[in-house]
């Protein structure tokens, strides 16, 4: 199902992607401001004393966001010197054997992070103490499932695709 945005035709993966880029550009827009403004209120004896809590929250959560959409837009920094110049299935033993590494340690960060989430239920921010601690440890299981789907696709995408020689990182 393609939907329309504008002239531009946007199907429904790909709103998942223009939601976690603009949930990260405006989360470190946020913190950017919100640690700019708190550090004039200390200057003037007017700390804000939830500032460093609601930074930390937004800074979790922008930080999942922008690894899964640099990893699906292929701009992770990769050492491939050696790869590069290893036969083209070889190559793509290689992806798919790393993307296979990755797949598990996002297992592994989901798995951790659920149980991370749930120990910090009842820890509370001390500038926040409404809020539970387990908001910002939610970011790992969230941020491992969004990598972990992004890392299948890849999967999927590398086994579909015969021997080209397409340029994809490891």
């Amino acid at each position: 199902m393609n939907l329309k945005r504008g002239e531009k035709q946007v199907n429904r993966k790909d709103y998942l992607l223009l939601f976690e880029k603009n949930a990260a550009k405006i989360l470190i827009t946020s913190m950017i401001i919100l640690v700019f403004v708190s550090g004039v209120a200390r200057f003037l004896k007017n700390p804000i004393n939830w500032a460093v809590d609601m930074s930390t929250f937004m800074f979790a959560w922008a930080c999942f966001f922008a690894i899964d959409v640099a990893w699906r837009e292929n701009k992770m920094m990769a050492v491939d010197l050696l790869v590069r110049r290893l036969p083209k299935k070889a190559q793509k033993v290689i992806r798919i054997v790393n993307y296979l590494i990755i797949s598990a340690f996002m297992v592994y960060l989901v798995i951790w992070g659920s149980q991370l989430t749930y120990t910090m239920r009842f820890r509370r921010f001390l500038g926040m103490p409404a809020v539970s601690y387990s908001w910002v440890t939610l970011s790992v299981p969230v941020g491992g499932c969004l990598i972990l789907r992004t890392t299948i696709e890849k999967i999927i995408n590398e086994l579909k695709s015969r021997n080209k020689g397409d340029e994809r990182t490891c």
